[in-house]
């Protein structure tokens, strides 16, 4: 045998340093790769959002789950919550992600993620959550006309709506996607024509005779072309089923706290995407945890917790919170023990106390104030009349007072009548909780400000914008307040030939402060949304049909029950891309520092 010198000894050890070293390199690797939730392969996950929060980033992923099945929230290993709608393989998907992205259906700034740092599911539209597994990633897979997006035939087809049952429902679903779980968007009667974009399965993408596009089953379809229905075909609205039970906010919030477990089977309480044992758990709370409750609906609490997560628990588990004591406040009172009562045969029930209250009857407490502002103009003395503002705000009243609001409506107004209406809803948004106005009519910038115009304005001479029109700044100044939701929406950027007068009237020196469009105003520090028909310096349609396209996407979407207003903006961003064939797209900018929904 021979014998080893000291330096080779030495290098041996040092060798076998290393290999450990590695050993245990390559199981922390892997060990980190079995926590991400990784789809393999070239996949990545399509990340559409993210929030701080489990709560926010559930209820943004609700908004996409109704056109993207499989839509589903990671927690990351950076603490924060992303919302996918699913994953594909390259590079097919960076073709599906541009071509939601050119619609306006998804941020511009969506990515595809290869999951690392993805941690686990906290909720999917699929049901599937928790970390990697085969059925999580064999659900979650983004396949051919996922999200309403189908590949359409080389050729469009002629085709109507065929064999309803007349003994039944008698009529045919148009829906946002493949599947009966999408949202229904109009009832199409026996014969309705129809063009035949693409398929996903049995279901067929169509498009109606006014451009409107969605899924409906194959098998009540008939492909015949050349084929002419029978003239003026049912199409009936889809019924907008209200909530049984309505949805109280507790203002100001109560302070909670979880009570006595030991009855149940648990020693948890859920708390749930929203209010109902069929929504999904976000979290699970030990007794004693403190709570903040928001509203309540049913037997349910909207409650925050300490770390600003929010979610649903049940009221049967949920105590209202005693006061904490101060120092000064642990002082024992000492007095004599009570006598009891002769006459009484059975022992007193024990008083309630200042530091053991009631939770507050939420039965009796009354919806926040809801209050708006109308105006469109259309008769303009000086200028051509415009179709539409007219209808735009008729249409919307309609709307918002099926919704709960106090409607303040102006019609074709004078500089003199828009004052007095301005006035009169600044009063009656004093003790209101949400505030919103809506201007349909000619507007323009000037120095970087947006100034309304009545119908009898001139535009005649520098003077005229302080005397003839009404300035945007001071109405958002007026909504603008404390503890209030404030929410503004112009449809007020069309061609107007009053303020290329105007900029005419005022010379060379001062023209180019005229812009064309309206500015983009701050949303400042306060609790406001502000939403343009179409982005800063650009023109909006006024619309071929009774409507602006900015105002029909808002009639579309307004009443959809569950659907969050920045949910609802981008939706009608995306309807208004679409039917003004890309020419225009509305703008919103939003400082809300708490969700809204117009109809829960």
């Amino acid at each position: 045998m021979h014998q080893l010198g000291i330096g080779a000894v030495k290098q041996l050890k040092m060798l076998g340093i290393v290999l450990g070293a590695l050993v245990c390199l390559a199981a922390t690797t892997v060990q980190e790769t079995n926590a991400a939730v990784i789809p393999g392969g070239n996949g990545g996950w399509l990340v559409v959002a993210s929030r701080p929060n489990a709560s926010e980033a559930v209820n943004v992923a609700r908004g996409y789950a109704s056109r993207f099945p499989k839509t589903t929230v990671f927690q990351s290993s950076n603490g924060w919550f992303a919302i996918t709608l699913g994953w594909m393989t390259q590079p097919g998907g960076n073709r599906y992600k541009a071509n939601l992205q050119s619609g306006g259906i998804i941020p511009g700034d969506s990515y595809f993620h290869n999951g690392q740092r993805f941690q686990f599911a906290v909720w999917s539209a699929t049901g599937i959550t928790g970390g990697a597994s085969r059925s999580l990633i064999a659900s979650t897979r983004i396949t051919t006309g996922s999200g309403g997006v189908a590949n359409p035939p080389t050729t469009s087809q002629n085709a109507f709506v065929s064999g309803l049952d007349p003994t039944g429902d008698n009529y045919l679903s148009l829906r946002t996607g493949p599947s009966t779980r999408y949202q229904e968007i109009v009832r199409m009667g026996l014969n309705t024509p129809l063009t035949i974009l693409g398929r996903s399965g049995s279901w067929l993408n169509v498009a109606l005779a006014d451009g409107r596009t969605g899924w409906a089953y194959g098998k009540y379809i008939a492909s015949a072309p050349g084929y002419a229905p029978p003239p003026q075909p049912s199409i009936a609205p889809a019924p907008v089923t209200p909530p049984t039970v309505a949805k109280r906010s507790i203002t100001p919030p109560s302070p909670g706290v979880v009570g006595d477990l030991s009855g149940t089977s648990d020693n948890f309480l859920s708390l749930r995407s929203g209010a109902g044992t069929g929504h999904s758990e976000i979290a699970r709370l030990l007794e004693g945890t403190r709570l903040s409750l928001l509203a309540q609906q049913g037997a349910w609490f909207e409650v925050e917790l300490s770390n600003g997560m929010r979610g649903w628990a049940y009221g049967q588990y949920v105590d209202a919170a005693k006061p904490r004591q101060s120092a000064s406040q642990s002082v024992p009172v000492i007095g004599p023990d009570p006598q009891p009562d002769p006459n009484e045969s059975k022992p007193r029930q024990r008083q309630e106390t200042a530091t053991s209250p009631k939770l507050p009857d939420l039965g009796t407490l009354p919806e926040g104030k809801r209050v708006a502002l109308i105006i469109g103009n259309s008769a303009y003395e000086h200028a051509p009349p415009l179709p539409n503002p007219k209808n735009d705000a008729t249409d919307l009243q309609e709307s918002l007072k099926r919704l709960g609001f106090t409607v303040i409506l102006g019609l074709d107004q004078s500089k003199i009548a828009m004052e007095g209406t301005v006035r009169a809803y600044v009063r009656s948004i004093q003790d209101a909780d949400v505030a919103l106005f809506f201007y349909a009519g000619h507007a323009m910038q000037l120095s970087g400000r947006n100034y309304l115009i009545p119908i009898d304005a001139k535009l005649e001479d520098e003077t005229a914008v302080d005397f003839e029109t009404i300035e945007l700044g001071t109405v958002l100044d007026y909504m603008n307040a404390p503890g209030r939701l404030s929410i503004a929406l112009l449809d007020a950027c069309r061609d107007n030939p009053l303020s290329r007068r105007f900029s005419r009237s005022l010379g060379v020196s001062r023209s180019s402060q005229v812009e064309r469009g309206l500015a983009a105003p701050q949303a400042g520090g306060g609790n406001i949304l502000i939403g343009f028909a179409t982005a800063p310096g650009e023109v909006a349609l006024d619309g071929d049909e009774d409507n602006s396209p900015f105002t029909t996407a808002l009639l579309t979407h307004i009443e959809t029950p569950g659907l969050e207003i920045e949910i609802m903006m981008k939706r009608i961003k995306a309807d208004v891309y679409d039917s003004t064939r890309g020419t225009q797209s509305p703008w919103h900018n939003s400082a809300l520092r708490r969700e809204f929904y117009f109809k829960n």
